[in-house]
């Protein structure tokens, strides 16, 4: 019988050196009876997509091959909105992953317990905990959340879309909504598919816990040991490929070179920074690290965390949910 679940990955060429370096991880953390792990890449030439088929082969991967077409041009991010569409029909239940994350643990546990049908999985995005802080950051967000359309109530549960988890029956309703939306759109908004996908599915979201998209900058709030993490996902910049930068340490970094000493023919594509870019980043995340540690680490915005973590480990305890 085939495997019903999947792990999978939607990238272009410029993201797939960290993207197979997060899949291998993800192979490692998932039983291959439990998930298939599986690449999508789109527009990526046919060089490129022999060395990466050739690992993916090495490692029980599956890797397919897609054109920009297939996603009516849409960049490589939105290919999660045609995941219904592009993967063969036994997966009905699918966990999409970001490339620019890191698998820290077992995900058989969290694979074995699907959402309910027509519901998915996701974590509040971290503008969620600004929505009652009395600063220009906090206007931003309330003034973003009101111009997409939602009320206050909906702006509370706005979710991450860097780590979902989906039955595919809820996913195919939403991703049509949501492509009807960007067909019809001339621009994009500030986080395009994020919010279209908050505005059509956010009713069907059920809370997860940050320990499976856990946004690193929250380890400057000294979370970690609370939370978790199982899933760190990178946002914004720098990127753990590119250096070691705080709040991660050297063993963020690790395994991108241990990933090109292995399979060499790769390292084409990993792109490092200049040494320029390199002092800015290192100069850049020691400030950020000063004033998150001061803004998160403690007061409002800490005890907002801590509440949310605590609902989703009551749903977990009450309703059979993943924690």
């Amino acid at each position: 019988m085939s495997v019903q679940t999947c792990v999978c990955y939607c990238t272009d060429r410029s993201y797939l050196f960290p993207t197979l370096v997060s899949a291998l991880q993800a192979r490692a953390h998932a039983t291959p009876d439990i998930a298939d792990i599986i690449i999508v890449c789109f527009d990526v030439d046919a060089a490129t997509i022999s060395i990466a088929t050739s690992i993916c082969d090495k490692n029980n991967i599956i890797l397919f091959s897609r054109s920009g077409s297939d996603i009516d041009g849409a960049p490589a991010m939105l290919g999660r909105l045609y995941l219904d569409e592009i993967l063969p029909e036994n997966y009905k239940n699918i966990l999409y992953v970001d490339g620019d994350t890191q698998v820290k643990s077992s995900l058989n546990e969290f694979l074995s317990c699907p959402p309910p049908e027509g519901r998915f999985f996701a974590s509040a995005d971290p503008m969620v905990f600004l929505l009652d802080d009395n600063s220009k950051a906090g206007e931003f967000v309330r003034n973003h959340f009101l111009g997409i359309g939602l009320n206050p109530e909906q702006s509370r549960q706005y979710f991450n879309t860097g780590v979902l988890y989906f039955n595919r029956s809820a996913w195919a309703v939403i991703a049509e909504q949501a492509r009807t939306i960007i067909r019809s759109q001339n621009t994009m908004s500030r986080f395009p598919d994020q919010d279209i996908l908050n505005i059509v599915g956010i009713e069907r979201a059920l809370p997860m816990s940050l320990s499976w998209n856990f946004p690193v900058f929250l380890f400057n709030a000294r979370l970690e040991n609370t939370i978790q993490p199982k899933i760190v996902h990178y946002m914004s910049q720098p990127k753990p490929w590119e250096g070691i930068f705080r709040p991660w340490k050297t063993g963020d970094y690790e395994p991108y070179p241990a990933f090109v000493a292995a399979y060499p023919e790769i390292a084409g594509l990993w792109k490092r920074g200049s040494l320029l870019r390199t002092v800015r980043y290192f100069a850049q995340q020691h400030y950020k690290c000063f004033c998150e540690t001061r803004r998160w680490g403690h007061g409002a915005l800490h005890a907002q965390i801590l509440s949310y973590e605590a609902k989703c480990r009551d749903a977990g305890k009450t309703e059979q949910l993943p924690v």
